[in-house]
């Protein structure tokens, strides 16, 4: 849709997800256009990146940051287009973030290894609960991974049971060599970054973890503090509070789920320190487990943003985890 500066439409029509038609649509007008105002979509970066190539100006409108018109009586396609085009003639328009190109793809990739950490993780808790139902054996992670067909063979004499478990640890087993593949190629894909090498100086933060929180945050000038960090990672809690009581909740799904995953993976490695473990116990008796996580987790990332915003402040984990 095309409107003018009273909010009248000059064009409009359906395009098929064709760039070329989208072009056409918009060509005859291009000199006089501003912008072009694209919704954030899953699936919006080819024709974000294909108007910017064609020479159109876009923007990119954060559709969770939008309050609907009080007063439409309904609303459509047709009505969100030209409210979208009103927000931008009137300077109002929430605007998302456009993701630099040239990193995009191996931020993604870094992502489908997360989903590949995630099913390999519920499949390995499915053979733990396999062995605890059936032989009343309690393996942990590390045990499940070194497996093998034979003693599975061994432990299980029933068949059926037997190829359940046969079936799980393959899977499990597949998982792992796929993400060890995304995981060599991430590492001769990316090269060297101070920001990422500060990361590491964190317990908890490897390489991959670095990069992928790197990557997460794009340009880190869009954070201005250190409390806009830590709700873009949806580490701290999301509600309304009037004259001391809670009227609500705010938008949690409002947040990076990504970097919320890597803190919280970060906080379960960071307990191999005796004093982050320490911390952490004493955490789970005041607040609970869950709790005592997300404490750590968001403590590490706070320090991780100043460390990243400030090359000259130094990590003392005496001083944070106390």
């Amino acid at each position: 849709m095309i409107s003018n500066e009273r909010d009248e439409v000059i064009k409009k029509k359906r395009l098929a997800n064709d760039l070329g038609e989208v072009d056409q649509f918009f060509s005859a007008y291009k000199p006089r256009l501003s912008e072009i105002v694209i919704e954030s979509t899953y699936n919006g970066y080819w024709l974000m990146d294909g108007l910017r190539e064609l020479g159109y100006g876009v923007k990119l409108a954060n559709p969770s940051a939008m309050q609907p018109y009080v007063g439409l009586k309904h609303s459509d396609d047709e009505s969100d287009a030209l409210w979208l085009n009103q927000m931008h003639r009137l300077g109002i328009l929430p605007e998302g973030y456009i993701y630099p190109k040239p990193q995009r793809a191996v931020r993604d990739l870094l992502r489908r290894r997360m989903l590949l950490v995630h099913s390999r993780t519920g499949l390995i808790n499915s053979l733990k609960q396999h062995y605890q139902s059936w032989k009343a054996m309690d393996l942990g992670a590390s045990q499940i991974k070194k497996l093998t067909e034979e003693q599975i063979a061994e432990e299980f004499k029933n068949t059926s049971i037997q190829y359940c478990a046969q079936v799980l640890h393959a899977s499990i087993q597949s998982l792992s060599e796929q993400i060890e593949r995304c995981e060599s190629w991430v590492d001769g894909d990316l090269k060297e970054d101070t920001l990422v090498e500060r990361l590491r100086v964190l317990p908890g933060i490897g390489k991959l973890l670095g990069w992928m929180i790197r990557l997460e945050i794009g340009e880190l000038e869009r954070f201005p503090a250190v409390e806009n960090y830590l709700s873009y990672c949806g580490l701290v809690e999301s509600r309304r509070i009037s004259n001391e009581k809670t009227k609500g909740h705010g938008n949690a799904k409002n947040r990076n789920k990504y970097l919320r995953w890597a803190y919280g993976e970060a906080a379960i490695h960071a307990l191999r320190h005796s004093r982050i473990k320490k911390y952490h116990d004493r955490l789970i008796k005041k607040k609970g487990r869950i709790k005592a996580k997300a404490i750590i987790a968001s403590k590490l990332a706070r320090i991780s943003f100043m460390l990243m915003k400030n090359p000259e402040l130094v990590y003392n984990e005496n001083k944070l985890f106390v």
